[in-house]
């Protein structure tokens, strides 16, 4: 494939200008040209897959990367099981204080297994309040690394091959524990562009650097991580090769606005799923500084009824965090005791031990995060904008063993917003884990509180009176937790009636359940020859009480409570290349794909404003014994109302066990595989026309 050069340009995405209101004043754009000269892409995207193979085989072996080399040659590449001897080594002791930052072109390899366990207690000793944090001030940047070490490697530097030489590198179990956002590779020097994510990671006179021109290449495992195996935004040109991922819980590779990207040979062998803790232990570890400068100035304030300081709340956190930790490290059990800790059994227990927030393997996004719902509109000047991701090849790839049981989180709505703290985390009111009881407040409405709730609330207050100033490693922007919730916490006989808005997760980003490859906002793609088996969702009933639902900028998807679903594969707001060529989803294998409380299990979904696709040559069988049943879940193959069907999209020569749902209103949409139905029998409630306005973007702040 021949790939044109872009470069990158630091745009604020439309989610986080709406996110951050600052419509009225945009920010300077920033562009960096990595290339001068320009590959016009002049072959088709579908090629036949013995060619293909031939192309990429052509170039000559091992020259390391540069600006001279055309990327097409360095993806063709064969590269070999041995790294080069001459290869910059990496060890276990290049990553004992920290994140290994690359910030030079070359080539690396690992040489050793790692672990990474950066400024951990001693094996069997109860961790100080600030283990396995950063030390500031120090060589690492207190914006970009404020909410702890987010990667073991970061590559910051653009010409960079990284061999992983048949070793593992994969985080410790109690920095998976403690460290809940993280990725093992993070493609950039900063986890989140400007003005994205639960803080600032980019300084106001720093420069988001993304790597360009970068090839990660097996045999090798990337291994256990609470977030990403490969995390980026920005990114161009991007190789991965060959790579065993396994233990992730989030996504084995998740990128956001990416220019010629190819995975290929990969063999995703299972997500994780000996995880101990939901979501609600982020929330706890987030809040830990906040609650800590209140001690600084002795705050008090009433906690139901009764005067309470800063000092008890703050020492009965970091009490809770170290039995989860003594429970699940120390004692060798990878579970929280619930005799000796109840109440850290109650709020933090994973009942499912897989992740609670929406799941993948592959992900592949327009600018800025993917926490929205699937993609609505393809923005058409983004393609020259750089907003959109662009030339994306995800081939010959293994996945298997995709567990996951995304929790709901009701959000409380308070005078248009959803009640969340100063990290983005929901004010829980109710249990996550499917039964719904209160954890924040009891059955006549007075406040329960918990030891998150209290610390959340008193947080809350003294933002609103101005005790806590916005800084890089607390900013406070973020707290929707009103006055009108803060008094009724400090009340014992005060009672408060929540109005729920439902399908978002722990962190209020919406809900889509498994999406095992996912790509949209993307414009030309080829997704063929991968194997997707033994996909589960393990989500319970979606809860009854909502109000509103969260679903981002997707109208299809009003109403749907969407924890559930599972899709195989999901293209949303894509297009075919830009030479004109067709996408492609092709020669892929889809079986055993299930989930127990589901509104969908589909194979393979299109939706959103897209065009130009073939969809060729796939065999879908989601569970053995279920045919074609309109009236069932299961779908081979959906294509939703807004999918263009002028731009001759094709569906052709597919092995369809289950049903296709055609539900295009525009015309020429054709099926040469069989009749398709148009029955359509999943809810979608009216549209609201806050999630429109604000396309999912997280922290609640914007939802109005």
């Amino acid at each position: 494939q021949r790939n044109k050069f872009t470069g990158y340009h630091h745009l604020l995405s439309k989610c986080t200008e709406r996110e951050r209101g600052n419509n009225k004043t945009q920010h300077q754009t920033q562009e960096q040209e990595l290339n001068q000269k320009s590959l016009k892409r002049n072959t088709r995207s579908i090629v036949p897959p013995s060619r293909m193979r031939i192309f990429l085989l052509l170039s000559s072996l091992p020259l390391s990367i540069s600006s001279r080399v055309p990327w097409s040659e360095v993806a063709g590449r064969n590269y070999k099981k041995v790294a080069p001897t001459d290869a910059t080594c990496l060890r276990q002791a290049d990553f004992e204080s920290g994140t290994k930052i690359i910030r030079s072109p070359g080539q690396y390899k690992l040489c050793e297994n790692i672990v990474f366990n950066p400024n951990a207690p001693l094996p069997g000793q109860t961790p100080a309040e600030d283990a396995f944090d950063p030390i500031f001030p120090g060589e690492y940047d207190e914006h970009a690394f404020g909410l702890g070490f987010f990667s073991a490697i970061a590559i910051a530097a653009s010409d960079v091959e990284l061999y992983l030489d048949g070793f593992t590198i994969e985080q410790s179990e109690g920095h998976a524990l403690f460290q809940r956002f993280f990725s093992i590779i993070e493609l950039a020097d900063s986890p989140f562009i400007r003005n994205a994510g639960p803080a600032q990671f980019v300084g106001d006179d720093d420069y988001f650097q993304a790597a360009s021109n970068i090839v990660i290449v097996g045999p090798g495992v990337l291994g256990r991580s609470s977030h990403h195996g490969i995390h980026g935004n920005d990114n161009n040109n991007i190789l991965i090769k060959n790579v065993q991922f396994r233990d992730f819980e989030v996504a084995a590779v998740s990128l956001n606005n990416a220019r010629s990207l190819i995975i290929e040979d990969c063999n995703i062998e299972r997500n994780r799923q000996d995880i101990p803790v939901l979501g609600m232990f982020s929330a706890a570890r987030f809040i830990r500084p906040y609650a800590k400068k209140l001690i600084d100035v002795g705050y008090e304030m009433d906690i139901r009824g009764q005067r309470t300081t800063a000092v008890e709340l703050y020492d009965n956190l970091i009490n809770m965090i170290n039995n989860v930790y003594e429970d699940v490290v120390n004692s060798g059990n990878g579970v929280i005791d619930q005799v000796a800790h109840p109440m850290e059994y109650e709020l933090f227990h994973n009942p499912y031990r897989v992740v609670d927030g929406p799941c993948y393997a592959f992900v592949v996004h327009g600018k800025g995060p993917a926490v929205g719902a699937q993609g609505q509109f393809f923005d058409v000047a983004g393609l020259e904008g750089n907003t959109v991701s662009k030339d994306i090849i995800i081939r010959n790839n293994i996945i298997s063993n995709i567990v996951c049981a995304t929790n709901e989180i009701p959000a409380a709505v308070e005078d248009g917003f959803v009640v969340n703290d100063v990290r983005g985390s929901i004010f829980q009111f109710v249990s996550s884990r499917g039964d719904y009881r209160g954890i924040s407040i009891l059955e006549d409405g007075t406040y329960k509180g918990n030891v998150i709730a209290d610390v959340q609330v008193m947080v809350a207050k003294a933002i609103h009176e101005g005790i806590l100033e916005d800084t890089p490693l607390a900013q406070t922007v973020i707290n929707t937790i009103p006055p009108s919730v803060v008094e009724w916490a400090s009340s014992n006989t005060s009672t408060y009636s929540p109005m729920y808005r439902c399908n978002g997760d722990s962190m209020h980003h919406v809900n889509k359940g498994i999406v095992v490859i996912r790509v949209e906002e993307t414009s030309g793609f080829d997704i063929f020859k991968n194997s997707i088996s033994g996909v589960l969702n393990l989500s319970p009933e979606p809860f009854p009480y909502c109000s509103s639902f969260h679903t981002g900028a997707s109208y299809e998807n009003f109403g749907e409570q969407q924890s559930g679903n599972v899709r195989a594969i999901s293209a949303a707001a894509v297009r075919g290349y830009e030479n004109g060529s067709y996408s492609s989803i092709k020669l892929n294998n889809i079986h055993n794909v299930d989930s127990t409380n589901a509104n969908v299990v589909i194979g393979i979904d299109i939706q959103g404003d897209s065009q130009l696709i073939e969809i060729k040559s796939n065999d879908v069988n989601l569970k053995s014994k279920v045919g074609p049943d309109p009236t069932d879940e299961y779908m081979a193959l959906r294509v939703r109302e807004n999918v263009d069907g002028s731009s001759m999209f094709i569906i052709q020569s597919n092995k369809f066990a289950q049903e296709e749902l055609i539900l295009s209103n525009r015309r020429n949409l054709r099926s040469v595989a069989g009749d398709a139905t148009s029955v359509h029998h999943h809810f979608h409630g009216n549209v609201m026309e806050s999630d429109l306005k604000n396309g999912g973007c997280p922290f609640s702040r914007n939802i109005k």
